[in-house]
């Protein structure tokens, strides 16, 4: 009989778990491209902010972004977003995708044409968890 354990390590069952999602979406939806993407802003060698992302089918996830807050509002974070859908096109990628925090950047996203498509309440300090989407 199977039964259920908790684990703090999750290295074999996280390799488990993937391999077994990645046939059975094959199964589905035949082997699919996937690509991981990181975009930098550099300072000489000092990476000052950032974008990592990966593509999965034809959809851009944006994973991690973070700009220094000295370089914040002077059109570098617009310019990675580009820099990031662009090499997506390249790829294949026909959407993205992106969930920020009510203290971060949602009128950012906005304003770089995304649109919301659901939202969470209830972390600490009254913050909510947005999900935004766009066509590219």
């Amino acid at each position: 009989m199977p039964s259920i354990s908790v684990e703090r390590t999750i290295g074999k069952t996280k390799k488990a778990v993937l391999g077994g999602l990645i046939r059975y979406n094959n199964e589905k939806m035949g082997k699919q491209k996937y690509k991981r993407l990181a975009v930098s802003l550099r300072e000489g060698n000092a990476i000052v902010g950032g974008i990592v992302g990966e593509v999965w089918t034809a959809v851009l996830f944006i994973q991690l972004f973070w700009l220094e807050q000295r370089l914040r509002r002077k059109g570098f974070g617009a310019k990675l977003i580009k820099a990031i859908e662009d090499e997506a096109r390249r790829f294949g990628a026909r959407r993205a995708y992106v969930d920020t925090m009510s203290f971060q950047a949602p009128g950012f996203y906005r304003r770089c044409g995304y649109e919301e498509f659901g939202s969470i309440e209830g972390y600490p300090g009254e913050v909510t968890r947005h999900w935004f989407t766009k066509t590219l």
